[in-house]
Formats: structure tokens, sequence, C-alpha cells
């Protein structure tokens, strides 16, 4: 008997204790395979694998079921090599997808359904993942207004003099502002784990990426150490990979805090949540034209919000704002950009 396994390769830097979730067997037991068909689709952090048969033979038992989680190293079906004896891999391989209910007949009724989207792989793992975070993370929320006109303005002279490539823009210069703060305030970068609350000495970034089919929030390492360029063509080259389905799983892995923008959608605000076991998120809405107040006179200048959610277990309301307000006049008077 063989072994059929995720690819070796799939787990190059993945923490350990990290679990895939088996997606969907494309065959039954029983089935006889080609060395090299895909039999099953599985998701290691966030990332879509196909599983190939690794030689030729019949399926003989299937040790994980679909929608189930595996470790590092183990088998999710066994394989009998094939027999001279044997017929040829073909239709007894086709993929068995189980039909999806038909809807009760009054619900049928009242609505059509245009589209299902089942929870599973990508959408699935997110799922799961925000249904964690809501039910056990006791968060709380901060919002500041920050006035970026400062920071635009450095922005723009810093394009200016780097010409197109690389394209920097506002959410470069909050990642680099965050990370710049949290250097200050290390209890923010910090994971809430069982028991205690580890401090962690990298500032590691995770910038949330929208997918068609769901979110990716690939890791800026050692974000602190990165001027604004290097921090614009690393999240660049991450959101690429991303896009294209290149992203290894370690990329996914080891962010100590997390910056999701939704700006560009118009949205003011929101309040985004935690990524476990991380201790907060900063998520930034759109900039406006909004009035401000400067040396007493209302003027009308361009602002956005930031509103930082974190983690009550691990930090209390008054380090969290004082982080949060540091973030924002660093923004605000565009320092050390």
């Amino acid at each position: 008997m063989v072994g059929v396994r995720i690819p070796a390769e799939a787990w190059d830097g993945v923490e350990e204790g990290t679990e895939a979730l088996l997606e969907q067997w494309l065959v039954r037991e029983g089935d006889v395979v080609a060395a090299g068909q895909p039999v099953a689709t599985a998701v290691l952090v966030k990332t879509n694998y196909e599983i190939a048969a690794p030689a030729a033979g019949r399926i003989a038992k299937i040790l994980v079921a679909p929608q189930e989680t595996f470790g590092r190293d183990q088998d999710l079906a066994l394989l009998e090599e094939a027999s001279v004896a044997w017929p040829a891999a073909g239709a007894a391989a086709a993929p068995a997808i189980p039909a999806a209910p038909a809807p009760p007949p009054a619900a049928a009724a009242a609505a059509a359904v245009t589209e299902r989207i089942p929870l599973s792989g990508l959408r699935g793992i997110i799922a799961r993942n925000m249904t964690s975070a809501w039910q056990t993370v006791p968060r709380v929320a901060a919002g500041l207004e920050v006035d970026v006109t400062a920071c635009l303005a450095t922005r723009k002279a810093l394009q200016e003099r780097l010409g197109p490539e690389p394209h920097v823009s506002l959410t470069h210069l909050i990642l680099r502002a965050v990370a710049l703060t949290l250097r200050e305030h290390p209890r923010l970068n910090a994971h809430v784990v069982e028991g205690a609350v580890e401090v962690v000495a990298d500032v590691n970034l995770g910038l949330a990426v929208n997918l068609e089919d769901g979110l990716v929030v690939p890791v800026l390492r050692h974000a602190d150490r990165k001027s604004v360029v290097e921090l614009a063509a690393e999240a660049r080259r991450l959101a690429e990979a991303a896009r294209e389905g290149r992203l290894p799983p370690a990329t996914l892995q080891g962010a100590t805090f997390t910056v999701t923008n939704l700006g560009a959608t118009s949205i003011d605000w929101f309040t985004p949540i935690i990524h476990q076991p991380q201790i907060a998120i900063l998520g930034v809405g759109r900039v406006a034209e909004r009035a401000v107040v400067r040396d007493g006179r209302v003027v009308v200048a361009p602002t956005m919000i930031l509103t930082l959610v974190y983690d009550h277990r691990g930090v209390d309301g008054y380090p969290a704002s004082l982080f949060l307000a540091a973030v924002g006049d660093r923004l605000r008077r565009a320092q050390e950009m």
C-alpha cells in the first residue's frame, strides 16, 4: 500500500501544529487511478492544493473525509499499486462530487436562488476562523479621525522622486507608521495564547488582500526595518502572488499585527475581526474632505478614520488607545516616512 498525501513542499516553512483541510475527494474507494491523476483537493493556510495519485493503482481506503483536517506527514488515503490484470484508469475515476440538495418546494416558490456558494475551501477556512474569533475574543474597538494632509504631500513627493515604480500608496505609509509605532508599543505586537500574552520581538505585519473567493493576509516580515518604498514593493509582490495563486502557505503565517484597508470601497469606518492569535487589527477607511479645526479655525482637509480592534484579554483600553493615538500622530506629521 502507498499513502496518498498533500505535496511535501506545501509544508515548507509552515508552523508546527498547523493543519490542512481536505476539501473534497475526486474519487471513491475502489476507483482505479493513473499515476499523477488528481484525486483530491485540500486547503493549507488559505492556499489550495491538488493532490495527485503517487502511482497507478486502486484507491483501497480513504482515511480523511471531506471537510476534515489533517496534519503534516499524514496519509489521506491508501493506494494499492496497480496489478497487470487491472483495467486501465478511466471512467471509474470520475469525480465523486455529491449533488447539492434540492430546496424545499415552499422555499423554491418563495425565492429563486441565483447562486449557491458552499462554505468550503478558502471560504470555509475563513468561515471557521471568523466564527472562532467572534465567539472567543472579547474585543473592543477604538476610533480616531486623522488629518492626512502632510501624509499625502509626503506620498506625492516620494512618488515624484521615484517615478512610476514602485507605486506608493497611502496604505504603504500607514504600514510604515504602524510598524514604527509597534516598536514603541510592543504590547500591541503580541499574541494571546493559552494562559499568556506573548510579546513578539519581530514586527511582522499582515496586509489583508481581497480575492474573488475570499480574503488572504500575506505577511510583511520585519516591517519596522523597511522603508516605505521597500514595503510598497513587497506588498505589491505578495498581493500579485496571492491573486495569481502563487502564494506559499508560509507567507500567510507569523503575522503579529494586521492592517486592512477598505478605503477603496468608499466606506468611512468598520470594525474588522482579529486574526487569532494576534492581539489587535487596524481597519482603515476612505480619505474624504471633512471639517477640521486648525489654529482655532474650521477648515476643510482630507481625513480618514482608523479603527483599532483589540483583544481585551491581552491589552487594556488605555495602552491600546495610546498606540492608536501615536499612529495617528505619526501620520499627521508624516514623521519618519
